[in-house]
């Protein structure tokens, strides 16, 4: 008996001295109520905690819709390729003159007959004035023209001047017109023609997919706007494949996605997914899922750096009194909770980004329970003792 007492009171003294330790307990990460409190704290920088609700995942979600290229405005940067001259394109002009021919020199056939005579000017580029030179015309303007318009200009300040003149204009380069397409390795200036060329054509005008189609993403900037869309999107999605403008640039990069899960999950380490993306639903997947012995489903989180710009007015506004400004990313943890069912429908919703963070909290139950066991281990020998004296 008394050696019961004494075993039972070593096990008091270990869960005491176990409780003032808890706090020093080895575990996957910070618990839920540590995240959610991190601002509490004045030695640490503010950090942005948002409960994900269906307005915010919904808000995120239109900002991934917003970089598809059917999105563009209609008035943006330059029109398409009209066929009409510019400045900076190149011309060539041809003159032809019914016999008998003298202001552009004359031939004559053996029999005294007179045939036409053809005279081919030398290539004229259209100066910053929207004009080129002709001889015995001068100065033309030819900004913003057809050829048509064009030959029909010059035949008619020729007829009082030549027999019978005719005329032939041709775009030979239209540098006005041109779209810059860039690859790694390899950059290309295609020009455009009637036709009409998309998005795809300019990837073929520069040799194609110098990688894995899932790590290339597609970067059309065109005036002031800047958009990036997946390849594999851009190839799955016709209304994506839209008309290229002059000035647009079209750039292929390779910039593999990735995401990092940490905390009480089946697998805690870095995954690659598509440039495509995923949702946190499928990145919860391809984690192994939720340990039902150690996680806190209240307690999943994403971890982000969001851009000053990318805040509403209002954030700005606050995160400006914070020394945050334009340049400067804003770190932000979103947390939902997944013991309320309608959690399940943001998680199909909300996307994961480059270089996020995905971690779950470990349960307060699964920390009791390392303590208990930590306890046991250390009075094994003396748990022995207590089971050999009861069974006496």
């Amino acid at each position: 008996m008394l050696k019961v007492k004494r075993v039972q009171r070593i096990l008091s003294i270990a869960f005491l001295s176990g409780l003032s330790a808890c706090s020093s307990l080895p575990t996957s990460g910070p618990s839920f109520s540590k995240v959610t409190e991190v601002n509490d704290n004045e030695q640490l920088p503010q950090v942005n905690v948002v409960a994900l609700d269906n307005n915010t995942v919904q808000t995120l979600y239109r900002q991934q819709e917003s970089q598809l290229f059917s999105g563009f405005s209609s008035m943006s940067g330059r029109v398409g390729y009209a066929g009409v001259a510019n400045i900076g394109d190149v011309l060539e002009i041809s003159i032809w003159e019914a016999p008998p021919a003298v202001l552009f020199g004359g031939t004559f056939s053996s029999e005294g007959q007179g045939s036409g005579h053809l005279t081919q000017l030398p290539a004229q580029t259209v100066n910053a004035k929207g004009t080129i030179s002709i001889p015995f015309i001068g100065n033309i303007s030819v900004k913003g023209k057809t050829p048509e318009e064009i030959q029909f200009q010059i035949v008619s300040s020729l007829k009082r001047k030549a027999n019978q003149p005719q005329a032939m204009v041709r775009i030979v380069n239209n540098n006005s017109s041109d779209v810059t397409v860039i690859r790694q390795g390899n950059t290309v200036r295609m020009p455009l023609t009637p036709a009409g060329e998309k998005v795809l054509d300019a990837i073929s005008a520069v040799g194609g997919s110098p990688a894995d189609i899932q790590d290339i993403t597609v970067q059309l900037t065109r005036g002031p706007q800047v958009k990036t869309l997946a390849f594999e999107t851009l190839i799955a999605d016709p209304s994506q494949n839209i008309s290229l403008r002059s000035g647009d640039v079209v750039s292929l990069l390779n910039t593999p996605y990735s995401f990092t899960g940490l905390g009480a999950v089946g697998t805690n380490q870095q995954m690659r997914f598509s440039t495509k993306g995923i949702t946190l639903a499928e990145a919860i997947g391809k984690m192994g899922g939720l340990l039902d012995n150690r996680s806190d489903p209240r307690g999943v989180f994403i971890f982000r750096h969001i851009p000053f710009g990318q805040l509403d007015y209002e954030q700005q506004q606050l995160w400006e009194s914070r020394g945050y400004g334009a340049g400067i990313d804003v770190p932000t943890v979103y947390q939902v909770n997944l013991l309320d069912p309608k959690s399940m429908f943001l998680l199909q919703r909300f996307p994961i980004q480059d270089k996020d963070i995905v971690y779950v909290s470990n349960a307060p139950l699964a920390e009791f329970q390392k303590f208990i066991r930590m306890i046991f281990s250390i009075t094994s020998p003396v748990t022995s003792s207590v089971n050999s004296v009861n069974n006496l």
